[in-house]
């Protein structure tokens, strides 16, 4: 049995296209000058990417979860915002938006995972997603023709952030990644990231050329994790769960070498990887100096945490800008604005991108 969404994206897909093809800018002369900055991001990733549906169906299937904060700009925003772009809407909502443009795409979903699930009502996965951006380009194909096409998907910023959700599937103990053998703790981080190369290579045949990888945060931090862990999970000296964290570690380690393998082998490749573990303990070891008062309680108790969906900022606390989680594990408005200036740009001394600032690739 096909699951909804599937049946719902072929749907979408010619809507899609006809909207793309009823638009003024699709008449536009396919030997027009490209620029040579990027002027376009495609988003793929899960709710550290977009809190928002991207799906008819997606609302409808999500019963084993709480649906995270809309409340606040997420990572990605930003950094379209230092872009000169608008803030990256839903794929789903272009096709119906009158407000619809083909410089911002978001492909990614809440609870949006590296792995498939056994479960058919799961969330679109990484491999879904890509598949979603490689019919977009084909439409680029379409509409600027086979010599033009290729140079505005290569022109194009293409951000995944994925992996949050992964790990959250096994700290919740809610799914068939927890129990299995062949998904052991300390096995999941390999398998992760041999599938996050895979999608990678995946857009590189797609025409994709400049490529930022998000790595995970450090989930041992927040609320939903603290709350959870067991007596016998040590702490560190951030009152952080280690073995949570370690975890982390690992994974962001070996992502970041695979990313690093992956620039020797993909020729005119540009691959960053914003290391934002590294930012967000900065600020959790130094919360004064960053201006930030509560580095462990979120600042809207719903949520997750008490299976009620955060959505409205009347539900928060006085002073959200002084808290560093927002709800079980999202970050806060302010710490998403810090780690897209500290991923831009070398101009302060936490930057966290390599091998260059984001802002190089942009």
């Amino acid at each position: 049995m096909t699951p909804p969404y599937h049946r719902g994206h072929h749907l979408l897909g010619l809507l899609f296209s006809l909207l793309l093809f009823s638009d003024p800018m699709a008449t536009a002369s396919p030997t027009a000058a490209l620029p040579t900055s990027a002027s376009s991001l495609f988003v793929l990733g899960d709710s550290t990417a977009n809190c928002r549906h991207n799906s008819r169906y997606t609302a409808l299937l999500w019963f084993n979860f709480s649906l995270p904060s809309c409340s606040n700009p997420l990572l990605p925003d930003f950094i379209a915002k230092k872009m000169g772009l608008l803030p990256p809407p839903p794929f789903h909502t272009l096709a119906v938006s009158s407000n619809f443009t083909a410089s911002v795409w978001n492909f990614g979903t809440p609870q949006g995972t590296i792995l498939s699930s056994t479960n058919s009502f799961s969330s679109p996965t990484l491999s879904w997603q890509v598949r979603q951006v490689e019919e977009a380009i084909q439409l680029l194909q379409l509409q600027y023709g086979p010599r033009i096409a290729p140079q505005v998907a290569s022109s194009a910023l293409y951000l995944l952030s994925f992996g949050t959700d992964d790990y959250m599937r096994i700290f919740r103990r809610q799914s068939e990644v927890s129990s299995s053998p062949k998904y052991r703790r300390h096995k999941l981080g390999p398998l992760l990231v041999t599938h996050m190369v895979r999608a990678i290579k995946d857009l590189y045949y797609a025409d994709a050329r400049r490529i930022v990888v998000i790595g995970l945060g450090p989930i041992g931090c927040a609320p939903h994790v603290m709350l959870h862990r067991s007596r016998n999970s040590g702490l560190d000296r951030r009152n952080c769960v280690v073995d949570v964290n370690d975890l982390i570690e690992g994974y962001n380690a070996i992502l970041e070498t695979r990313l690093q393998n992956l620039r020797n082998e993909l020729p005119n490749a540009q691959i960053l990887f914003c290391d934002v573990y590294k930012g967000i303990l900065e600020i959790i070891s130094n919360p004064k100096i960053y201006g930030f008062e509560n580095v462990q309680d979120p600042c809207c108790r719903v949520g997750p945490l008490t299976g009620v969906p955060c959505k409205a900022k009347d539900m928060a606390c006085v002073e959200p800008h002084r808290h560093v989680w927002w709800d079980s594990y999202s970050t806060t408005e302010v710490v998403n604005s810090l780690l897209a200036d500290w991923s831009w740009s070398n101009s302060s001394l936490t930057s966290i991108c390599g091998p260059a600032p984001l802002q190089d690739l942009a």
